[in-house]
């Protein structure tokens, strides 16, 4: 027995047969058995692999006469013929990057629509503030080329029409999504000049969806020239709530302590009192922040010259 035992060592064999003699867990013999064809595809002449690729395929058979191999992906079995002396591992590099997921190689173009296509760049040019000459670039003309021969290049107007469209669309959504909302909705609104001195306005509603979730949603950022007096806001903010069919559920407006604006709620009110709560008592709210900013520069300016002789003490 003793000598049988040191014949199977020294044939490479040993405790595996011993092992398999007395029963395995079926699962880590299959383990095994792939860990030896492993290494069996990893020495072909001599030459051990160390592609990372080898990990994920295994060599089929022998070498062919034409003197390529068949090779298997190990999780989709998809089989490609390969000449290893001349191609490498190249397409088996390829195949694991859209195999990672499970899914199928892709090979060629693909039939690319372009409909999809220009809302997903449209929808890149909103979102990271890009120009609309964007789509005109070279190099962005280039690397689409270089992605699927079949592409179809626009220019920058239609660009500025595909993202209109696609302001309409989540415009659309946005108002679907606000008539099913069974509350009351607050207003802010706030009104401001650039450098260009263009005036500006944005309103803002504020509201409890059916997930008992505080949302906010811009309902409109457009330009407000000149003047900015109480009846002209409350014109445009009037329109604004028509536009998205709101006029009837407004709960408050909060705004900050401008003149303007006092004379703004007040046109607003008498204009919404008979769908407002309590005929209107709590529709007009100041703004906090402004109140606050207010005292604080009343308080710096009674010290004012207290801290500029210090400074210059």
């Amino acid at each position: 027995m003793e000598n049988e035992m040191t014949l199977n060592l020294e044939d490479g064999y040993g405790s595996w047969d011993m092992m398999d003699q007395v029963g395995e867990n079926p699962n880590e013999e299959e383990e095994e058995e792939e860990e030896d064809h492993l290494e069996e595809d990893k020495k072909i002449k001599g030459k051990r692999r160390w592609s990372k690729c080898w990990k994920k395929f295994k060599i089929i058979g022998e070498k062919l006469p034409n003197g390529r191999n068949n090779v298997r992906c190990n999780k989709c079995k998809h089989t490609y013929s390969i000449d290893l002396c001349r191609s490498g591992t190249t397409t088996m590099l390829r195949h694991m990057q859209v195999c990672s997921n499970g899914g199928a190689p892709v090979t060629g173009n693909r039939k690319l629509d372009m409909i999809v296509f220009r809302e997903l760049i449209g929808l890149a040019i909103i979102e990271h503030g890009l120009p609309y000459s964007f789509v005109e670039y070279r190099r962005i003309k280039e690397a689409f080329l270089y992605a699927n021969s079949s592409i179809e290049f626009w220019t920058r107007n239609t660009a500025v029409a595909d993202c209109l469209k696609i302001y309409e669309k989540e415009k659309m959504k946005l108002r679907n999504t606000l008539n099913e909302i069974p509350g009351r909705f607050c207003l802010t609104t706030d009104l401001w000049r650039a450098l260009t001195v263009e005036g500006y306005m944005c309103l803002t509603a504020h509201y409890i969806d059916s997930d008992w979730n505080l949302q906010a949603k811009i309902l409109a950022f457009c330009k407000f020239p000149p003047s900015h007096i109480g009846a002209a806001i409350a014109t445009k903010v009037l329109a604004l709530l028509k536009d998205w069919g709101l006029e009837k559920i407004v709960f408050t407006i909060t705004v900050d302590n401008a003149s303007s604006n006092d004379n703004m709620q007040g046109i607003l009110k008498k204009q919404l009192r008979k769908s407002l709560v309590c005929n209107g008592e709590f529709f007009h709210i100041r703004c906090v922040a402004h109140i606050l900013n207010l005292i604080v520069q009343s308080g710096l300016n009674v010290i004012d010259d207290t801290l500029e002789m210090i400074r210059e003490s």
